[in-house]
């Protein structure tokens, strides 16, 4: 279901990259792009003088990320394709021949952007300092915050931070200390933290806020920036030729809206048409390899089921990635479309069996695969991983819960808990209601009863920031999806399936709990009258299906595991079992 991500707005993958020394026919356009209120300066570096004119772009505010980008030219229309991003800018020269005026465009998106000619900024040499690292405690996820303090030629308070548990690095800000307190400003992401430092200067207690959210964190100064071994090229289960299938980068339309999603289908090489699984991912915007916190579940489920003959296409997200359209906006059922419109395009693929194409959806892609049946009548199969038999209030209110009785386990924290979980359940109920509203003094006065069970210092601090944390949470709950979601009962198309079905899901799955949803999902196929199902609930996973302690969101990244292998081999065993195989 929804992951936690941080408020960031970025237009780079945040690689960092290192500044790269011009020659003398350099030309530097240099601008700050508005995206929805996050300012970030860019450089588009025109190198002449080879055979053609080549180009970079520079996101200084980034860790100055850099990337390769195509440059063209025809009279004063200029155009640069940054094809590692999805991205492009194409602008119109003035007359004075000093700045271009045009439009920035990403994932569906487009933003005004007017470059400005210049000289290139002189290289600025970076070393690190010392790194100050901490985690927020959210209470269900805890993730690991770093600020690197870098020493600069040009001698200015230079910092970056980096989000580790997200992956999300190198917004540039600056940092400062004085009168025995530590202050960071990071403003691409709005993010401020100030600190009071202990007596020996190594440890700061203090206040995190971004985009008006205020949380307690402590942070400790280490020499060298935070070091994890938990990144992608490390993972055990990294997909490693030799491949006995053939990778295709494709690209298919959905015509009822209007867009376009870009995929990956790998194909075994065996000579013949092969049966074929569609890869749907779970919410928020998602690649086609699924990727979450140095995990790329679905890549490693492509390799595995093509290794054993099942052809497999995952995609981009709308809006995401490579793929066209807006993801802000669409609700389940719009990306039930996208699904079917990669049924349609495998259906005409000539090595793939159009009458056997079948469907997983993970999470919420378990919401979408039952729609798409609903759709259509030409489903082979359904596997639901981890998907919900609920409706999305009962979601919201049970996943939180779990987690909270997961992480907040010292006797200290019982109070605080109970008030969180009965404090969420009542801002999901007014959601729903539509009358979420802080200033309505019936809620006021509910909510300033839970808080008065706290101790008198901590009520008096909760009351203080409870005002914008409801309505940050009004914000979120009151968008289309969320809004679709809460209210949506995935039993009446659960009911509608005709095709053999597979629902797996792991028993420390705290995210979709699987005895509230697994008994409902079986109740909803025989009650429509199928009787061709499997339930399959694996001891020990979490919601990823990676072997656990508890389950908790916090255990993600540091897990080496992808997928168990026993999930994947559930989920071999079982869709080999209702398809023919090409020998």
């Amino acid at each position: 279901m929804k992951r936690y991500a941080l408020s960031t707005v970025a237009i780079v993958c945040l690689l960092a990259a290192n500044l790269m020394a011009q020659d003398a026919t350099t030309t530097t356009w240099s601008g700050t792009l508005d995206a929805n209120g996050t300012e970030l300066r860019l450089e588009f570096d025109v190198t002449e003088g080879g055979e053609k004119p080549t180009a970079k772009l520079r996101s200084l505010d980034q860790n100055n990320a850099m990337f390769d980008a195509k440059f063209e030219q025809s009279g004063d229309s200029f155009s640069f394709a940054i094809m590692q991003l999805g991205a492009k800018f194409d602008g119109k020269l003035d007359e004075a021949k000093e700045t271009i005026s045009g439009t920035f465009e990403q994932a569906g998106q487009k933003f005004p952007l007017t470059l400005t000619k210049g000289e290139t900024n002189a290289a600025v040499v970076e070393t690190l300092k010392e790194a100050w690292v901490g985690k927020l405690n959210m209470g269900i996820m805890n993730p690991v915050m770093q600020f690197r303090v870098m020493e600069s030629s040009a001698d200015d308070p230079k910092c970056y931070f980096d989000s580790i548990t997200e992956g999300a690095t190198g917004f540039a800000g600056t940092w400062k200390i004085a009168d025995g307190k530590i202050s960071f400003k990071i403003p691409p992401i709005k993010l401020t933290y100030e600190g009071e430092l202990n007596e020996a200067g190594d440890e700061a207690t203090g206040v995190w806020n971004q985009g008006g959210r205020e949380l307690p964190m402590t942070i400790k100064r280490q020499p060298t920036e935070y070091d994890s071994e938990n990144v992608w090229e490390n993972r055990p289960q990294r997909p490693k030729g030799p491949f006995p299938y053939n990778t295709k980068i494709v690209k298919f339309e959905n015509e009822q809206h209007n867009l376009t999603l870009a995929g990956t289908l790998t194909i075994p090489k065996t000579p013949g048409k092969h049966p074929a699984v569609i890869l749907i991912s779970g919410s928020g915007p998602q690649d086609r390899d699924e990727t979450l916190m140095e995990h790329k579940p679905f890549l490693v489920l492509a390799d595995y089921l093509s290794r054993r003959g099942i052809a497999v296409l995952r995609y981009d997200d709308r809006g995401f990635g490579s793929s066209t359209g807006k993801f802000k906006g669409a609700t389940t059922q719009d990306f039930a479309t996208d699904a079917s419109a990669a049924v349609d395009f495998l259906k005409a693929h000539d090595r793939i069996d159009a009458n056997q194409i079948g469907l997983a959806g993970h999470s919420e892609g378990g919401l979408i695969a039952p729609i798409v049946c609903e759709l259509r009548d030409d489903v082979a199969f359904v596997v639901l991983m981890a998907a919900t038999g609920v409706d999305g209030k009962t979601i919201i209110n049970s996943q939180t819960e779990a987690m909270l009785r997961v992480e907040m386990t010292e006797p200290e924290q019982q109070a605080e808990m109970e008030i969180g979980i009965e404090l969420n359940r009542i801002l999901v109920a007014r959601a729903v209601e539509g009358t979420l509203d802080y200033e309505d003094p019936e809620l006021k006065e509910q909510v300033d009863a839970l808080l008065d069970r706290l101790p008198e210092e901590e009520s008096k601090l909760a009351k203080e920031v409870i005002g914008s944390t409801i309505e940050s949470a009004k914000k979120r709950l009151a968008g289309k999806w969320m809004k679709n979601f809460i209210e949506y009962d995935p039993r009446p198309a659960l009911a509608k399936i005709k095709c053999p079905v597979l629902a797996i899901i792991g028993s420390k799955d705290l995210q979709v709990l699987p005895d509230l949803n697994m008994p409902e999902i079986e109740k909803a196929l025989r009650e429509g009258g199928n009787d061709n199902f499997k339930m399959v609930t694996i001891e020990g996973l979490n919601h990823l299906f990676q072997k656990c302690e508890t389950g908790s969101m916090n255990e993600y990244i540091t897990i080496q595991e992808t997928w168990n292998p026993e999930a994947l081999k559930q989920i071999g065993d079982w869709i080999e079992s209702h398809v023919t195989l090409v020998e």
